[in-house]
């Protein structure tokens, strides 16, 4: 349970809620700084490391709500990644307009090594990471940077708002100004709901202390080019005493639309399973070993996710089989299914047996076959939506 934290359901003590009613931006000013005193002098250098490929459509908007900071005391390393479209520009023109930003331009080398070398180049008291097509609060700074030098944990985190140009949905720990977590236990749990499993494997919407950072080496793998924040941040929590979590939502993750036929990359689901046995070791390690269950049952859902995105892919017949041997051949996916056969879904069910039996034909039939009755339930769904706006335009030409 989070300090501060009034009466709740035991179940939701070590959890957070995705929060559909938040405080609006313009009054986090007010609330969440009633102590501080004005023209406080910033004294501590904030490093934000921003790696950027291929960037040039979402990159200016990022940049943008950086440049609308109210504290003024950063630096901000924009590694460009040998993007092939005006990224680099972008960054080159930032930096002519304003010296806290710096550029590091390279060949492609993949996000780890980006953000490593911007790592490398840091100076600042704390660190932060930011993705290139995301945007974040006016204040984020300011309450991140105040937040840490008051209550200094090892660790910061804030709320986030996943959104696109059609839907938002925000997510944060606390109502409350800060609390903080009792131990890394508590904060582990975070990676056993799926609500809040995003907190726990995100590299974003936190604040890292430098010190930290550089004294045990901490850096991104290299060899991994998916899943890489997860790694990361498992081998920060081994150093990890204190957290503390702000109940502003500062930071805002753009979720990117991929088609289904797109959102499939080949020999990346092995780095997803690698991800999920490093938050396993993590529970393991600190005698979480019962919620082990929890988490198996949040794996599975990423194979099943993994299974339509196959079955959506751009790939001949032969290839999505071969796929779906690949992702029947790992023991961990095996193991998942133990906790899911008893699910109410039959749809889940038929995909347990099919992977327990290890027929990747019988996996495609089954999702082939969940193809066809979803395409009719959408189908049966738009029809019914049309019917209830025919039947409201109705009523209120009855009641005229």
């Amino acid at each position: 349970m989070l300090f501060g934290k009034k009466k709740e359901d035991p179940e939701e003590r070590l959890t957070a809620e995705a929060e559909e009613e938040t405080i609006e931006e313009e009054e986090i000013e007010d609330r969440f700084t009633p102590d501080e005193e004005p023209g406080q002098p910033e004294t501590s250098l904030l490093s934000v490391v921003i790696p950027v490929y291929n960037a040039e459509t979402d990159l200016p908007a990022c940049l943008k709500s950086i440049r609308q900071q109210n504290y003024q005391n950063w630096e901000v390393i924009l590694v460009d990644d040998g993007s092939k479209d005006g990224s680099g520009r972008i960054c080159d023109e930032a930096a002519a307009a304003d010296p806290r930003f710096r550029v590091i331009h390279k060949e492609n080398a993949g996000v780890s090594n980006a953000r490593n070398d911007g790592i490398e180049a840091a100076k600042g008291r704390y660190l932060m990471f930011i993705d290139a097509d995301d945007v974040v609060a006016p204040y984020y700074f300011k309450h991140m940077v105040r937040a840490a030098e008051k209550y200094n944990p090892d660790l910061l985190i804030c709320g986030f708002e996943r959104f696109n140009d059609t839907w938002q949905q925000r997510y944060k720990l606390t109502n409350f100004h800060i609390a903080m977590f009792r131990d890394i236990k508590q904060y582990l749990m975070l990676y056993t709901v799926p609500k809040t499993n995003m907190f726990g494997v995100s590299i974003w919407a936190k604040l890292y202390r430098m010190d930290m950072i550089n004294e045990h080496h901490l850096r991104f793998d290299p060899s991994i080019s998916y899943e890489e924040d997860c790694n990361f941040i498992a081998d920060l929590l081994k150093h990890v005493k204190t957290v503390a979590a702000m109940g502003a939502v500062m930071y805002r993750y753009r979720q990117q639309e991929e088609s289904l036929s797109k959102g499939y990359r080949k020999d990346t689901f092995r780095f997803l399973v690698n991800g999920y046995n490093r938050r396993c070791g993590l529970l393991k390690d600190n005698d979480l070993s019962q919620f082990l269950p929890k988490l198996k049952s949040i794996f599975f859902t990423v194979v099943k996710t993994t299974c339509k995105k196959i079955l959506n892919a751009d790939l001949p017949q032969e290839e999505k089989i071969e796929e779906y041997r690949k992702l029947i051949e790992f023991p961990e996916v095996r193991d998942a299914t133990t906790f899911e056969r008893k699910s109410k879904s039959g749809f889940t069910n038929r995909i347990c047996t099919a992977i327990k039996e290890k027929d990747p034909k019988k996996l495609d039939r089954v999702m082939r076959s969940w193809q066809t009755k979803d395409k009719a339930f959408a189908f049966l769904y738009k029809i019914k939506r049309g019917v209830k706006k025919v039947l409201k335009k109705i009523k209120r030409l009855v009641k005229r």
